[in-house]
């Protein structure tokens, strides 16, 4: 009996096993659930409609549920098709027994969906945010999703949507992306996006992740990363400047780490954000189509590179901008320098702080310096609002060589003012600067050395800018040694004197050469005509005529100029006596066309002297008009008149030119009776020549013409010198 018992047992263990294992398995197929199911989906979704072929009935062990499942569904919403792959409905095991079945859970699998037919079913939906976002941004892709409904009395009460999308595009204000794909996982209230792959905003994303977070608004958070090989193209495309237009070539490669958080109201406008990106630049190259010039920076700069850099940029909605790097980078083809920058950027200031290393030759004329291409370390600091620089620091350090400047102010490319400015330099392992510049109540230069070589020329090349126009100071300097390169050292230069709109209108000042020589300038200003009156002694010439160029061979004499200017337009009155002139190019050309031999010799050899030169002449913006130039000596005489173009340099004078001896022959029989007369017997046999002087620095033409008449204003002057 017991057998018995135990066999029966046993065959129904087996049976239930099995039946259980097949409706695990296998399911069972009937037709008494369709218009159950059929209608719980209705009921949940209107304008529903839904036809099932088959149903099967299987077993959930984890849950001890029943579950019905069909495949291919017939699903259409409003006359548009769902292409469903299949539906599970968990079935409550008491439900049954209870023959009230009850539906807890739901389980849609789709077929892969085009974005066009979801934005056909969504548009017939309640107003949301989803729904706008989808129907406006969302431009293509296609979907796969698994679909969980949770109900509660036959109603939904919560879901959970995964899947994975391809081959999407959204276009949302700054955001842009194209053929995207990633898995995802919604929830009520949240989802998350990963294993991201596409193209955002024309960088290419490799992988990322992205989390939404709607239970109050929508805020967005993520990380992409991307590998960059950017060109010239895509590169202008993706961040639509101008200024990459100026670019001939360009290219980038390395690695990209986005790390975002987006904020967006109710109705989906993005109302705050903020980007960080994370990088390395592994190599980079920037060719220009125009070679840029820089200050001070004696070559042009054709082309940047950079290699083994790091970078960080942050940004968000209130236009700041932070960009660090650090890394290597070259100019022209020069070797590869280290360096760091900082940018910060808002609407209205930004904030720049620079430290590395520079190979190019920087020159300096103000000083007297070049770097020869060594390496030299800048280190600075500035902030700049609008059209105002602040210079918090700068440093430049070359060897010995050392310029510091602290606090100083630019407005519209004008100083206002500064702290403190220390040069040091040398030349030929000579210091040649070594001063110290103050701004407080009064501006202050002190130091032991001061290079003037190019002093002259930059004056009166930075005349019309005027880049101290803001400053109105007065002015100390005391300078122990000015050295220039075509005299002798000056001594002991002190000056005070009053800065007017960055002008001189005032400089008592005076400076000793060695011998008991010195040098003695005034300025003052005119109180009826309002002009400047600028008188200049010098037992030294030379260095205070080096920008006029019909000076050049000019050694030794006494100088004195008396000048009365204002800002359009100076006279100039100038006289030097005792003089020589040796080795000037255009004036031994002259000689040499007059066939006067021995006093191109002179030029060569010691010299060709002259007892005074007497100058007149008028300057503007335009030009320098020479309106009388005589000099006379124990070999020559010259009278001279013309022009100079201050901006081509085009040189035009002309001229007569005498012997001293055959002049002096000439006064000797000349009768003075009131006005001067000139016989023609008187003329005869004399000899000298005109003389013009024409064309650009470096290709002046010369030509002369033999005369035996001297004008009457060469005669006037020879004789007032005779007297």
């Amino acid at each position: 009996m017991k057998k018995i018992v135990f066999s029966l047992i046993l065959f129904l263990f087996l049976t239930f096993t099995i039946l259980v294992g097949y409706l695990v398995l296998f399911g069972y197929e009937t037709d008494k659930f369709n218009n159950f199911l059929e209608s719980k989906i209705k009921s949940s979704i209107a304008n529903l409609t839904i036809n099932i072929n088959k149903i099967k009935v299987k077993i959930n062990l984890k849950n001890l549920n029943f579950f019905i499942t069909t495949s291919e569904p017939n699903i259409e919403y409003r006359g548009n098709k769902i292409d469903i792959k299949k539906i599970d409905a968990n079935i409550k095991l008491n439900s049954l027994l209870s023959r009230k079945p009850q539906i807890d859970k739901i389980n849609l699998v789709t077929n892969e969906i085009n974005i066009e037919e979801i934005k056909e079913v969504v548009k017939y939906l309640k107003p949301s945010n989803f729904k706008k976002f989808l129907l406006n941004e969302v431009k293509k892709g296609k979907i796969t999703s698994n679909v969980d409904l949770f109900l509660n009395n036959n109603e939904i009460k919560n879901y959970e949507v995964n899947g994975y999308t391809k081959n999407l595009s959204i276009d949302k204000e700054k955001i842009n992306l194209k053929e995207v794909s990633f898995i995802y996982f919604i929830k009520k209230n949240s989802a998350e996006i990963d294993n991201l792959r596409g193209f955002l905003n024309g960088l290419q994303i490799n992988s990322g992740s992205i989390k939404f977070d709607n239970s109050k608004s929508l805020n967005v958070q993520g990380n992409l990363n991307s590998y960059l090989d950017l060109n010239k193209l895509n590169f202008t495309d993706i961040f639509k400047n101008q200024i990459f237009e100026r670019f001939e070539d360009f290219q980038l490669i390395g690695n990209v780490e986005k790390i975002f958080q987006i904020k967006f109201d109710q109705t989906l406008k993005i109302i705050d954000y903020k980007f960080e990106a994370l990088g390395n630049i592994k190599k980079s190259k920037i060719k220009f189509k125009e070679p840029i010039n820089f200050l001070f920076v004696k070559n042009t700069i054709k082309n940047i590179d950079l290699e083994k850099s790091d970078f960080k940029i942050n940004y968000g909605n209130k236009d700041e901008k932070i960009l660090k790097i650090n890394g290597s980078y070259k100019i022209n083809n020069n070797s590869f320098q280290k360096f760091n920058l900082t940018h910060f950027n808002n609407l209205s200031s930004q904030k720049i702080s620079i430290d590395g290393n520079f190979d190019e030759e920087i020159i300096i004329p103000i000083l007297n310096y070049s770097s020869k291409k060594k390496i030299i370390n800048l280190n600075t600091e500035l902030e700049t609002k609008k059209n105002k620089i602040h210079f918090k620091k700068f440093t430049f350090l070359q060897g010995k060589n050392n310029i510091s400047i602290k606090n100083l102010y630019l407005d519209n490319e004008k100083l206002t003012k500064f702290d403190s400015v220390t040069v040091k330099t040398f030349k030929k392992n000579e210091l040649n600067n070594d001063f110290q510049i103050s701004y407080g109540k009064k501006i202050k230069i002190k130091g032991l050395s001061y290079d003037a070589t190019n002093l002259t020329k930059l004056f009166d090349k930075s005349a019309s800018s005027n880049f101290l126009k803001n400053i109105n100071k007065e002015i100390l300097i005391n300078i122990k040694e000015i050295t220039n390169n075509v005299s002798e050292t000056l001594f002991s230069f002190n000056l005070i004197g009053y800065l007017e709109k960055g002008k001189f209108n005032k400089i008592v000042s005076k400076g000793e050469f060695k011998d008991g020589k010195y040098l003695d300038i005034s300025l003052r200003v005119d109180s009826v005509t309002n002009k400047k009156k600028l008188e200049i002694y010098s037992d030294l010439p030379k260095p205070l005529l080096s920008n006029y160029k019909f000076f050049d061979g000019l050694t030794g004499g006494q100088l004195l100029i008396l000048s009365s200017y204002d800002d359009n337009n100076s006279n100039i009155n100038l006289s030097i006596e005792n003089f020589k002139v040796k080795d000037a190019p255009d004036l031994v050309k002259l000689l040499s066309l007059a066939d006067f031999g021995g006093m191109v010799d002179a030029l060569s050899g010691d010299g060709l002297s002259f007892e005074k030169l007497e100058m007149s002449m008028e300057k503007n913006n335009q030009v320098i008009n020479l309106n009388e130039l005589y000099a006379i000596g124990p070999s020559i005489s010259i009278l001279m008149e013309g022009y100079v173009e201050t901006k081509t340099g085009l040189v035009s004078l002309k001229g007569t030119m005498v012997p001293a001896k055959t002049l002096n022959i000439f006064l000797s029989k000349l009768p003075i009776v009131g006005d001067i007369l000139i016989p023609k017997e008187i003329g005869e046999g004399l000899f000298g020549i005109s003389f013009k002087m024409k064309g650009m620095p470096g290709k002046i033409k010369t030509t002369i013409n033999p005369i035996k008449t001297l004008t009457p204003r060469f005669i006037q002057k020879a004789l007032k010198k005779a007297k």
